[in-house]
């Protein structure tokens, strides 16, 4: 009767500090901490980038596509110069930006394809220069007057 006791004693207080018991069941493992998930922020395209450094142009580029987030919309644009030629076509020739873009961010078309496959009875290959001088003359005002506030 004392083993029992004792046994019954033993056995109390393995439960009670919450040890595993041997019943033939595998014992749950123990709770692990997880860690907090971590807010993963995507890292801004050198054109991106370049907007943000570039105010004056990022403003002129926002009147032209002005229900758009230009932060968004210059996504995908490996070059400065065709994404700003991409707007000035979509503005010269009230094409919707996004179907530029598709084209030559997806598809891998030059500005000129691009116009041609939206509007083939058009003057793409005039319109995409047309667009690609405008963007070289933006980026370069832009520039000058960026400088010229700083050296004030």
């Amino acid at each position: 009767m004392q083993r029992s006791i004792l046994a019954f004693a033993i056995a109390a207080a393995i439960l009670a500090m919450g040890a595993p018991v041997a019943t033939g069941q595998r014992a749950a493992a123990p709770a692990r901490s997880v860690p907090p998930k971590r807010v993963v922020r995507p890292v801004p395209s050198p054109v991106q980038k370049e907007l943000q450094r570039n105010l004056v142009l990022a403003d002129g580029l926002r009147n032209r596509l002005p229900a758009t987030d230009l932060n968004a919309a210059a996504g995908g644009f490996r070059r400065l110069e065709l994404f700003v030629a991409t707007v000035h076509a979509s503005n010269n020739m009230e094409i919707p930006f996004s179907e530029l873009k598709r084209r030559i961010v997806n598809d891998g078309m030059t500005l000129g394809q691009a116009i041609q496959d939206v509007r083939p009875r058009s003057r793409y290959w005039a319109e995409a220069q047309r667009a690609e001088d405008e963007a070289a003359a933006a980026i370069r005002t832009s520039e000058s007057v960026a400088l010229a506030v700083d050296r004030r």
